[in-house]
């Protein structure tokens, strides 16, 4: 989506309440700035062997997305790479793969590999499955 941030993620150099007031007010600002009818959160296909660290900040981050989204009554869904893939017609574990005229770009965007691949394959998703019937 155009003036979406590249990523979201806690600032550095804030701890405990501080970090998560921060990283809330952030999320909370562009996605109420930006507005969507959803916001898919792509989940983990990490299931096991999580350093506790992991795990508490992938579920603060799961939280605040779903918080600010409460906050303007946008719905939000945490989906499987599954189903975003059969949605957009590749396997889970290719979603880095769906081509890029596909969801606007002509060029990878930053961060494709490490995450932003499935983020966009998970925002065609939640076109296709908004749009009953369109053939992608």
């Amino acid at each position: 989506m155009p003036g979406a941030p590249e990523r979201l993620g806690p600032a550095d150099g804030l701890n405990g309440y501080e970090r998560t007031g921060d990283t809330y007010r952030r999320i909370y600002q562009d996605i109420h700035v930006l507005a969507p009818d959803l916001v898919v959160l792509v989940a983990t296909r990490k299931y096991n062997n999580w350093a506790y660290r992991q795990a508490a900040d992938r579920a603060a981050m799961v939280t605040l997305a779903q918080l600010a989204c409460h906050e303007d009554g946008i719905r939000c869904e945490e989906w499987t790479t599954e189903k975003i893939g059969k949605l957009v017609g590749v396997t889970a574990a290719s979603l880095d793969s769906v081509p890029l005229e596909r969801i606007g770009a002509a060029t990878r965007p930053k961060y494709w590999n490490p995450g932003r691949g499935d983020a966009f394959a998970a925002a065609l998703a939640g076109l296709v499955d908004s749009t009953p019937g369109d053939n992608w």
